[in-house]
């Protein structure tokens, strides 16, 4: 009896799941050490069927803490805006006060707070059916990314951070929702989102 379906069970629905055995958690014990299943963290399991499954471990990243969405570097990878290959989920968190990591046997899940007013714009659901989950648009995830980059203050410095060091390709940046970038941005209050606002409007007046 392991034919689970469910992709990301917790430990609630594997006991219900195992209920007609006599001791449900060494069930669950033995699939992980079979490799059927993958533990991501206590009371958290994907199977390792699933594990392959890029709209599965996004969903993953986001329920093995959160409240959070896929961002950063791995959700710009995503939309195509650096050309890096990003092997790890980058996450958005609110509130927590901390970063967080957790290394798992299908790969690392990174979080980052942000602002509390910046969280909640710019999110949206990607994947199919069942494996959906939350993910920044390409607008938001460079807002976050820019976020986690202290200290710039003028111009200049900004479009050598962009095109520069963060390799952001910039045919697909000029095709971005510039009012979403600086409605985004707006909500971060640093130096660095002050000097973005202003090099967008340049930008995209020139």
């Amino acid at each position: 009896m392991q034919n689970i379906t469910v992709d990301l069970p917790d430990t609630l629905w594997l006991k219900s799941y195992f209920g007609g055995y006599a001791n449900p958690k060494a069930k669950i014990a033995r699939l992980v050490r079979q490799g059927v299943l993958h533990r991501l963290k206590k009371g958290l399991y994907i199977r390792t069927e699933a594990a392959q499954n890029v709209y599965v471990l996004g969903k993953a990243a986001n329920r093995i803490y959160g409240p959070s969405y896929v961002s950063f570097t791995y959700a710009l990878r995503w939309h195509g805006l650096i050309p890096e290959y990003v092997a790890h989920f980058t996450s958005a968190t609110r509130g927590k006060g901390r970063k967080k990591r957790y290394d798992t046997p299908v790969g690392s899940f990174f979080y980052q707070d942000i602002p509390v007013d910046a969280y909640p714009h710019g999110i949206k659901l990607v994947g199919e059916d069942k494996n959906r989950f939350f993910m920044a648009s390409a607008e938001k995830a460079l807002c976050d990314e820019l976020y986690r980059i202290s200290g710039i203050r003028s111009i200049k410095r900004v479009q050598n951070l962009l095109f520069e060091d963060l390799r952001i390709d910039e045919a697909l940046f000029s095709q971005l929702d510039h009012n979403a970038l600086i409605f985004f941005a707006g909500k971060y209050n640093t130096a660095t989102s002050h000097a973005f606002i202003k090099f967008l409007r340049r930008y995209y007046d020139g």
